[in-house]
């Protein structure tokens, strides 16, 4: 009786260790008609919530596009927003060109999911928008090309 009294007491005051699924990088890439695009973002050790770089590269392909966004590179300035936990993934950026005059916005959602929380894989669309901007605003403008299309992002540890 004794040892099963231990055994029991032993299950209930050690915790269950697994080790942590932390990730460290995460690479997404989109390639179609409009776009080639890949991009990187590496999270802390300590909050896995918090970027510590975002990065990559972008064209678009389309002959709407301004000639600043046919292959321009993607900055941690240009995010705006982006949401991660156990199964969703979300980015939001903005660019801008030229840089010092801006006469246009590319803006591009991305929205991934993952079957489980402990797949590799996100998989999902991201939404572009182009717009020449109306004089002295950031904000307004004129949409001149709008694309849907399928994105991918792996967990790089």
């Amino acid at each position: 009786m004794a040892r099963k009294t231990f055994a029991i007491a032993f299950l209930f005051l050690c915790p269950w260790v697994t080790p942590a699924m932390a990730i460290e990088r995460i690479y997404c890439a989109a390639s179609d008609s409009v776009i080639d695009m890949s991009l990187e973002s590496g999270f802390s050790n300590k909050d896995q919530e918090r970027i510590v770089h975002f990065r990559g590269m972008a064209g678009v392909k389309d002959k709407a596009a301004p000639a600043g966004f046919k292959r321009f590179q993607i900055t941690s300035k240009m995010l705006k927003q982006y949401w991660i936990d156990e199964r969703d993934l979300r980015f939001s950026i903005h660019a801008f060109a030229p840089e010092k005059e801006p006469l246009y916005r590319v803006s591009m959602a991305m929205i991934t999911d993952r079957i489980s929380s402990t797949a590799k894989r996100f998989t999902g669309r991201y939404d572009l928008k182009v717009v020449k901007l109306k004089m002295g605003s950031a904000v307004g403008g004129e949409q001149i090309l709008s694309h849907e299309g399928d994105i991918f992002c792996d967990i790089k540890r």
